[in-house]
């Protein structure tokens, strides 16, 4: 195939050449006499496809079906020229029809068995290659020989440490030998060449650079059929570091001996009947005796160490289960603690032991220690003394606190720099006095944020202290950190706490005197614009009514801010009083401002005073007006929603449970986070001056709070703001809302007591009373008062203040008054009520309250309502 190859390389020129030959048949066939006995020349026409190179299977298929056509067609096409038999004819043809088939048969099955052959002979040629590059990269040296012992083969390996090339190792290898090997070497390969016996020894062989490196080599005898030997393989491996390591071992062992001698600790050795072998003088010493005493001698008796001891008993286990010990106990002839080991060996056992007694007192210190560390509730990082600069100190040590503190487990954090725990709010200026103070080897304390594994935000108080050891240097920092986030948090709280406690107390010791002046104000200004006639007059009296409403709403925003408004809570339909106040926040807004209620229908009911949220409502869509100034819309959104733990845990005022929602939202200007956290504080506000009081948001946060509610701002730059209030839900209670209707001021006939201490707000108020109807009686105090009712049987209504002087109250003058009277009727009135009819910011049960200052139509109301109810 080979040669054909070789004179015929041109694929295309063989094809051509095959259908040619195919064509000159075929005419030949069909144009001369005895055209059927031609049939047989398509077979050397279908050896050439067969064997040219380069001619596809498809071609030799299409070459057999064209001659067999051909066959075929020539018997029917042609005449019969030479008038033989129809049967000679037709045999003839199907002849050389079979024998073009098994022509390619045969050529198929030759073509088939030698691409087979062509395939195992490159399957060895790999195989073989592949152990020739198996030997070379073995990190050993691979040779063989002959059966007569002659060196016929040698690795690349052996060559190059060598320095010679393989036949010259080949031919005299003997020549690499040291020459004190040489003879030991001759004698035992001739030995194992001769029984057939596996070679083995150790030698020297020159290296390329003159020096003798120590192998062990060996060999096995490779054996026929018949167990004769046919050939040795063998390998060498470098041992030389193995030797000069038993050189060395030998002079350790020399040394050994010397050390044992004149070692602090005490060591002896046992043969396996547990008789002394070597006794050192540290040993002989514990053990009260001496070596020479001990020597031969069974340890339990003639130590002090019973049979029946830890001791004699462990050693026994050594011995036994052929495994060393080790094992820490008291040694009570000489009162002291013992750490031992036991090693077992072919000759018995070897015992190594020393005193252990202060080092135990000092390790149980520190275990103590370490215990107590671990239980901390502070986190102690202990890290290296440096680098103070990037990456930082690595930490070896934390405690149990770190890893529950900040969410890092021990693993996470050793190795690598409490720097991963900051973030973008730690100070970096407490950090560069860290780094400052650290630098002097100086203890250091700060304050610091942090960030645990999740990413949320801790305070610490840190502590640094560098160790100093003997040499005066500075080996390790000792960091305490302790979490003062809570700490913080309840420090704020305080500061809040005392801020409205200190509104509280300074509203509530003007709120009294000042709603009196005002109730006074409102009275009269009222009374002067029903009878003034003259409109200057009447446009004065109007505007001192104004001033007087805005010092009472004033006075009220910031009793409810400070959460001294008393409330008057009831289960509130909350989606029936907003669809009451949507005709006055749609009067509120301008007209390029789009609102939208959107009211859950199966809201649930809310316990709290209607009236008061209706006028923060009112607070929050007039803020929201006021943030819209180029158009927008105004939505208020009820939900009913539950605030879980989860959310407790982030806002600790927050009592996990059941909620209704109120949602006002804008899409005005919107606030950035420092605007958010002061947004509450009274008389903050971002509005130009004269456009607001800064006590809306503030009014609307302590009703919220008073209520037992939350409430959360929501609010980006240009982004708008949302506003969620949430009132504890009450469960099983339903109550429909009714706006308050305007009526004229009722008055009526009967008998009412007032019980004012302040004068002016007497006189107003008899003369208002008076002036809607009533029969009045006044007077200035409790005792007064209670005389007053004796005197007068028909008194209907006692008109109370609450805070007056003379040792008793408008409460404790109620309780009295009732306990006579029982059906007198009680209408209480105060500018400030401190807790007498107030408990937890809300009125007690049943108490009615006229709030100063209250208008007369307020006041003409509040009496009928008390005077007629059941």
């Amino acid at each position: 195939m080979k040669k054909m190859t070789t004179f015929f390389p041109n694929t295309a020129f063989n094809i051509a050449l095959v259908w040619a030959g195919f064509i000159l048949v075929f005419l030949t066939d069909f144009l001369t006499p005895l055209g059927f006995a031609h049939g047989a020349l398509y077979v050397p026409v279908l050896i050439c496809a067969m064997t040219l190179p380069g001619i596809s299977k498809r071609n030799q298929i299409g070459v057999l079906l064209a001659a067999l056509l051909a066959t075929a067609a020539y018997y029917i096409w042609a005449p019969n020229l030479s008038n033989l038999p129809e049967v000679y004819i037709v045999s003839n043809r199907a002849l050389s029809g079979l024998a073009l088939l098994l022509t390619y048969v045969y050529f198929r099955k030759l073509h088939t068995v030698s691409q087979q052959n062509t395939e195992i002979k490159s399957l060895e040629q790999a195989q073989r290659k592949t152990m020739d590059d198996f030997i070379e990269a073995m990190p050993v040296q691979v040779w063989s020989a002959n059966a007569s012992g002659a060196v016929d083969f040698v690795s690349n390996s052996l060559a190059q440490f060598s320095g010679k090339s393989k036949e010259q190792v080949v031919n005299d290898w003997l020549a690499l030998l040291h020459p004190d090997d040489r003879e030991n070497t001759i004698k035992v390969w001739s030995q194992s060449v001769n029984t057939g016996d596996p070679y083995q020894v150790d030698f020297r062989l020159q290296r390329h650079d003159g020096e003798y490196i120590w192998f062990k080599t060996q060999a096995v005898a490779q054996r026929d059929e018949k167990g004769e030997i046919a050939r040795w393989f063998g390998s060498s491996i470098d041992i030389d570091d193995l030797r000069r390591l038993q050189e060395e071992t030998n002079q350790l062992a020399s040394k050994f001996r010397h050390t044992v001698e004149s070692i602090t600790d005490a060591f002896f050795t046992l043969d396996h009947e547990f008789r002394f072998t070597y006794v050192n003088q540290k040993a002989a010493e514990i053990l009260g005796s001496t070596a020479d005493e001990l020597f031969g001698e069974i340890i339990w008796e003639k130590c002090p160490i019973g049979y029946h001891s830890p001791f004699a008993e462990r050693y026994r286990l050594a011995s036994d289960k052929k495994q060393k010990l080790h094992f820490e106990e008291h040694f009570s002839p000489r009162d002291i603690w013992l750490e031992v080991h036991v090693y077992p060996s072919s000759d018995g056992i070897s015992v190594y032991f020393s005193d252990i007694t202060v080092l135990r007192i000092e390790r149980e210190r520190l275990k103590l220690l370490d215990l107590a560390v671990s239980r901390l509730n502070d986190i102690i990082i202990i890290t290296k003394s440096s680098p103070l600069n990037e990456p930082g100190p690595e930490v070896v040590y934390v405690n149990q606190a770190f890893e529950k503190i900040t969410g890092y487990s021990a693993d996470e954090i050793i190795g690598k720099s409490p720097r991963m725990l900051q973030g973008p709010k730690t100070d970096r200026a407490e950090l560069d006095k860290i780094k400052a103070a650290l630098t002097q080897e100086q203890t250091v304390r700060a304050q610091l944020i942090n960030y645990t594994k999740s990413g949320q935000e801790y305070y610490l108080e840190i502590e640094i202290v560098p160790l100093i050891n003997d040499q005066e240097e500075c080996t390790h920092l000792v960091a305490i950190e302790r979490d003062i986030t809570e700490q913080l948090e309840m420090e704020k709280r305080l500061r809040e706490s005392q801020k409205l406690e200190a509104i509280g107390h300074l509203t509530g010791g003007i709120a009294h005197d000042f709603n009196n002046l005002l109730t006074v104000i409102l009275g009269n200004a009222e009374m002067m614009i029903d009878r003034a006639t003259d409109s200057d007059l009447r446009e004065m009296t109007e505007m001192t009514l104004s001033a007087a409403r805005r010092g009472a709403e004033l006075t009220s925003r910031l009793l409810a801010f400070a959460r001294r408004q008393p409330l008057d809570p009831k289960p509130t339909d909350v989606s029936q009083l907003l669809k009451g106040m949507q005709p006055l926040i749609r009067r509120t807004l301008p007209e390029d401002l789009e609102f939208e209620l959107v009211n859950n229908p199966q809201l649930g009911i809310a316990e709290l005073d209607a009236g008061e949220l209706e006028t923060a409502l009112l607070n929050l869509v007039i803020n929201a007006r006021d943030a819209m100034d180029s158009g927008g819309k105004l939505t208020i959104e009820t939900n009913n929603a539950i605030l879980d733990n989860d959310y407790a845990n982030h806002h600790s005022e927050v009592i996990p449970g059941d909620y209704v929602m109120i949602c006002v939202s804008d899409t005005g200007i919107g606030m950035d986070a420092d605007t958010i956290n002061q947004a509450f504080d009274p008389f903050f506000t971002t509005k130009a001056i004269g456009k607001g009081s800064g006590l809306g948001l503030s009014m609307v946060f302590g009703f919220t709070k008073q209520s037992g509610g939350h409430i959360k701002i929501y609010s980006e730059l240009n982004e708008g703001t949302s506003i969620k209030l949430y009132f504890p839900r009450v469960r099983n209670v339903t109550e429909s809302y009714e706006t308050a209707k305007q009526h004229l001021p009722v008055g009526g006939t009967e008998h009412i007591l007032i019980a004012e201490d302040d004068d002016l707000v007497m006189q107003n108020l008899e003369r208002q009373l008076r002036y809607l109807g009533y029969k009045v009686t006044a007077v200035g105090s409790g005792p007064s008062a209670l005389e007053a009712l004796e005197k007068n049987i028909d008194i209907d209504l006692l008109l109370t203040d609450i805070v007056m002087p003379g040792g008793m109250n408008g409460r404790e003058l109620a309780e009295k008054a009732r306990e006579k009277y029982p059906a007198l009727r009680v209408l209480f009135t105060s500018g400030y009520t401190e807790n007498a009819i107030v408990h937890h910011g809300r009125l007690d049960r049943g108490v009615h309250l006229l709030s100063k200052p209250y208008t007369r139509l307020e006041l003409a109301s509040k009496v009928r309502l008390v005077l007629e109810q059941d």
